[in-house]
């Protein structure tokens, strides 16, 4: 395990170190953010109001955007049932879309359209959406039906359905690719890509078998990929390669995750990011509870990444 972590060290590379990785000699196992560890640096560095200004994407984008950080754009906020009963999806929303809850998690309550004929959308698998579908979805939103707390209502946000970037979208066989970048303050301390596949119905769920890809930090190029744990070196249903290849506009990822956390007051971060054809990379969403399984995926330990960035174990 040791050679494997020291090899893996060194195909990653790390960006920008400040510091030794700590006075204290750290052990294959002890380079490894557990849980607790993890649960411990939230404490630390992500206040309370912080952590909920980001599971707000609502309140998270406008943090964002009042920090000049290119998000997704929006096409509506609906918070309201006022709102909701002036809305007119056949009048107000473009051809393509999606619907996010605003308080929703793990895509709970997104719904997508990719085209529009007529009074009718229709999403990726080529289901109908009629405006009704439309309205009945976001008054679901509305009521705190994908909030996933006890809130009793939520605010629907409607954004331009993205595009993905046309490499990126030539390795999957649908929907759309994105990428994860944890970082400690303004530091990026590690990153994947995360490619949908058929078996998890084209979207980029690690656990429903899409495809973590570890990125090395200094040249954007994937390093490593597996799926549920077994590695890969070409995407299972195009055939694509995937060892080698360069996500575009890499040093503008890391530029857009780094300004993530401290825009939104969070001090440990985890930047969703996706690559638009016309826009390049656009933050999606900011997480404060970003979870330890890239270690997996990049066969690095954060615990490691943060010490060489400055952080004291001791």
């Amino acid at each position: 395990m040791s050679e494997m972590l020291m090899d893996f060290g060194k195909m990653f590379g790390r960006r920008k170190q400040k510091a030794p990785l700590s006075p204290l000699t750290m052990t294959p196992f002890e380079e490894i953010l557990g849980i607790n560890m993890r649960n411990a640096l939230i404490a630390k560095y992500n206040p309370r109001i912080a952590i909920e200004r980001a599971r707000d994407k609502v309140a998270a984008k406008v943090a964002l955007e009042a920090a000049g950080i290119a998000c997704t754009g929006t096409v509506a906020v609906i918070d309201d049932h006022q709102k909701l009963n002036a809305f007119k999806p056949t009048r107000d929303m473009p051809d393509s879309w999606a619907i996010k809850p605003a308080r929703g998690s793990q895509g709970d309550g997104i719904l997508l359209a990719v085209r529009r004929e007529g009074d009718v959308w229709y999403k990726g698998s080529g289901t109908p959406l009629t405006e009704q579908d439309v309205m009945h979805h976001i008054q679901k939103v509305v009521d705190g039906g994908f909030s996933g707390d006890t809130a009793s209502e939520d605010a629907a946000l409607i954004e331009p359905l993205i595009i993905a970037d046309p490499t990126l979208a030539d390795l999957v066989p649908e929907g759309l690719p994105d990428l994860r970048v944890i970082c400690l303050h303004d530091e990026p301390l590690m990153a994947m890509l995360r490619l949908p596949t058929n078996e998890s119905d084209g979207k980029a769920n690690l656990h429903q078998r899409a495809i973590g890809a570890g990125i090395s930090l200094e040249t954007g190029r994937i390093i490593r990929a597996l799926v549920l744990g077994e590695p890969i070196t070409h995407h299972p249903d195009t055939g694509a390669k995937l060892i080698g290849y360069e996500v575009p506009g890499w040093d503008r990822v890391l530029e857009l995750a780094s300004k993530c956390g401290p825009a939104i007051g969070l001090g440990y971060s985890g930047s969703d990011i996706v690559l638009d054809k016309n826009e390049g990379p656009l933050i999606i969403e900011v997480n404060a509870h970003p979870g330890i399984e890239i270690q997996n995926i990049c066969q690095l330990g954060l615990k490691a990444q943060m010490a060489a960035v400055g952080e004291d174990f001791r």
